[in-house]
């Protein structure tokens, strides 16, 4: 009897530890998606949507397209604008068996890319009240209801899988809806959306503004349960995501980079993590740089030949009728930028998300120091404003152009310490969606790619510590424009050659110890002009790090991306089914003369300091021949400079163009008019001018780190 006793109790003792193993195993694997070593791990087989006969019946992935409400009507027809969003959620998911995590990328490129050319009215002859797209109709009434199982065995494979023949770039949204199936296949749900103005989505493309943050945060707040979606624009069907377990991560390059921190300023509820590559923080500093155009583009209106770009509502002569509301709008943001030209303003204000941060979330911020599309300094505004809204703040940051680590145009990833990049991206929204405490959480400040050797380390020094060095040269020395190179890659093989010339004047500096430049140098310039009615007046400086051997470096190249060695091909697993990656590593090259950072001003602008808000028009204009003290911004870096380098620090006339701003700067008013360029929209860079620098006020400050923080990431 005792022992029927003891073997009962054993039994039950057996049971309660099963129970509680059951528990346990329930919240390790994330409520039904599985977790080893940390990272989430396949759980569905992996099936392609790239094919018009494509069906969810057999699927254990559910690919499906809603409509999201918004709040406002851009296009004026008298109803919220609804924007589109392809959803690809797996099927245990969708059918009750777990809630889903939420990869979210919103990337108005993904719809396709339009290049038609708008019919704008001469620059300032049609005024347009932006104020107009800010209406607020009343909301549609749901007529019913259909589950996502339901609405997923009605999707049409046409909806996200299809092509225009004047889509320039030979785009589909199927293309870019693989670039997750890595996270898919591992139990996320994956939500893509191009928003206003974009190909199956209402409104207008209303580029950079809040506006279009809004309407990309409606998608965030119908994941959580408090926005409404229908099944398509007409029937007024709802549905919702019951499948979501309203912790969502946004990700995405560029474009799409610069949208997840625009939502992410919102605030909205429910959005945990923002994952942004190579993302504009602040549109003003992505064009402008202290009071100036940068000479990234050459014609003002860049906001709205954004917009035009993405504007693929448009394909194939669709809504004809509603271009000359949004050709209207394009001619406003036009003759907006041409009235600042350069200056900071309220245009600006709007379309500057790092002055007004409300994120409460963590960040995971991917950068390449030799990006030439989106420069660093927006990585470092976006980090600023970040934490100072009291985030979580990480960063990969990369020796490459504007790319992402794992590349899914050339399907290849690097190593990273010991994982790649996409085991990185699995172990960071493990962590911040799911809770898991994995490697993610232990994360440095920075992980750093050297320039010297392409390791990586971890290091918390980011604008920490100040070097100055003050030139000892007691004397002026005047820079002509006249002559100046406005092409970078001018400038870098003629220009820089250590001694100073008509167009440029050269500081050198000895380097005797290795040194760690970590942030953002600034170099102080007292100058002078009498040239003070000839507008925009542009000052440039470069750091550049010189030796008199080649020296192996991934320095600026004025081009997109690196070239690239496959170390073993395939090598990426991205889960069975899933296309794989190859493992690469990027090219260093061999050079005497390196670019550390660079950085303009306009002479009108003596006060233009770092933050946009400082760039405004001055109220009282410069005097003719009279001093005036400049700071200069660089763009920032994590750079080492080996023992027995020099530094040169550089100041030049012209610095931060493309190749193509020299080409059109020689060209006639005829001549652009032939080449289809309204002479009135180019901006006026001019020649006709000189500035005289006191050399005794040259000073450069330079944020260091300390060697021994610096470590490798095991």
């Amino acid at each position: 009897m005792q022992k029927r006793k003891c073997l009962i109790a054993s039994v039950l003792v057996l049971c309660l530890l099963l129970a509680s193993m059951c528990c346990a195993v329930s919240e390790d694997t994330a409520q039904g998606m599985r977790i080893e070593d940390g990272m989430a791990r396949q759980i569905v087989s992996y099936t392609s949507a790239q094919s018009l006969d494509y069906s969810n019946a057999d699927s254990e992935i559910l690919r499906l397209v809603v409509y999201v409400e918004t709040d406002y009507d851009t296009d004026l027809d008298g109803k919220p604008d609804l924007i589109k969003a392809v959803v690809q959620v797996p099927r245990p998911a969708a059918e009750g068996v777990y809630r889903a995590p939420v990869i979210y990328e919103a990337r108005p490129y993904i719809a396709g890319i339009d290049l038609y050319q708008p019919s704008l009215p001469a620059p300032g002859t049609a005024p347009f009240d932006p104020n107009t797209l800010r209406t607020q109709p009343e909301k549609r009434v749901p007529k019913g209801s259909m589950s996502t199982v339901e609405a997923a065995l009605q999707a049409n494979p046409s909806d996200w899988y299809y092509k225009f023949d004047n889509d320039f770039y030979d785009l589909q949204y199927m293309q870019n809806l693989t670039t997750y199936d890595d996270l898919l296949v591992c139990g996320y749900a994956v939500v893509q959306s191009a928003g206003l103005g974009t190909w199956g989505s209402e409104g207008i493309e209303c580029c950079g503004t809040d506006l279009e943050a809004e309407a990309f945060k409606c998608v965030v707040e119908w994941l959580t349960g408090k926005r409404t979606a229908y099944t398509d624009r007409i029937n007024n069907i709802q549905i919702e995501a019951d499948w979501s377990s309203g912790s969502i991560g946004m990700t995405g390059r560029s474009y799409a980079g610069a949208m997840a921190y625009e939502v992410a300023c919102t605030g909205v509820e429910g959005l945990k993590t923002i994952v942004s590559v190579a993302g504009v923080a602040s549109w003003y500093s992505y064009l402008n740089a202290q009071g100036i155009p940068s000479g990234l583009f050459d014609v003002y209106g860049s906001m709205p030949k954004l917009a035009i770009m993405c504007s693929s509502r448009f394909f194939s002569g669709a809504d004809a009728e509603l271009l000359p509301l949004f050709e209207q709008y394009l001619a406003f943001q036009r003759d907006e930028e041409i009235r600042l030209a350069g200056d900071y303003g309220d245009y600006w204000a709007e379309r500057d998300f790092s002055s007004r941060c409300h994120f409460q979330g963590s960040a995971l911020l991917v950068q390449g120091f030799n990006d030439v599309s989106v420069h660093p300094d927006q990585f470092d505004r976006m980090r600023s404003a970040l934490m100072g809204s009291g985030c979580e703040v990480k960063a990969i940051l990369h020796q490459n152009g504007h790319v992402s680590p794992a590349n899914e145009q050339t399907k290849t990833d690097i190593l990273i310490g010991t994982h790649t990049y996409t085991e990185w991206l699995n172990l960071w929204f493990t962590h911040t969606l799911l809770g898991v405490d994995n490697e993610a959480a232990q994360l440095p400040s920075l992980l750093v790619q050297n320039n010297t050797d392409g390791t990586f380390s971890g290091s918390e020094a980011w604008n920490s510590s100040t070097m100055s060095m003050t030139c000892e040269e007691k004397a002026e020395y005047t820079v002509h424009a006249e002559n100046a190179h406005m092409s970078n890659t001018d400038l870098v093989a003629s220009t820089m050659d250590d001694s100073s010339g008509t167009d440029h004047l050269v500081w050198s500096i000895p380097v005797a110890e290795p040194l760690i430049i970590a942030g953002t140098p600034t170099v102080h310039v007292r100058a002078k002009t009498e040239n003070v009615d000839t507008p925009l007046l542009m000052m440039s400086a470069v750091l550049v790090d010189h030796a008199e051997s080649p020296f192996h470096s991934y320095g600026y190249q004025w081009a997109e991306v690196l070239d690239q060695e496959i170390l073993e091909e395939n090598a990426v697993n991205r889960g069975v089914g899933v296309e794989p990656y190859s493992l690469a590593r990027w090219k260093e090259t061999l050079q005497n003369r390196i670019i550390i950072g660079f950085g303009s001003i306009d002479l009108h602008n003596p006060e233009a300091d770092y933050a946009p808000s400082t760039c405004t028009t001055r109220e009282t204009p410069i005097e003719s021949g009279a001093w005036y003290d400049y700071t200069l911004y660089l763009q920032p870096n994590y750079y080492t400079v080996p023992a027995g380098h020099t530094l040169e620090l550089y100041v030049v006339p012209f610095c931060g163009f493309s190749n193509d701003s020299a080409f059109y700067d020689t060209l006639s008013e005829e001549e652009l008019t032939e080449l289809g360029f309204d002479h009135a929209s180019m901006i006026p860079f001019v020649r006709n001018y000189s500035f005289t620098v006191d050399l005794s006020s040259l000073k450069v400050n330079l944020p260091v780190a300390d060697k021994t923080e610096v470590a490798p990431e095991k």
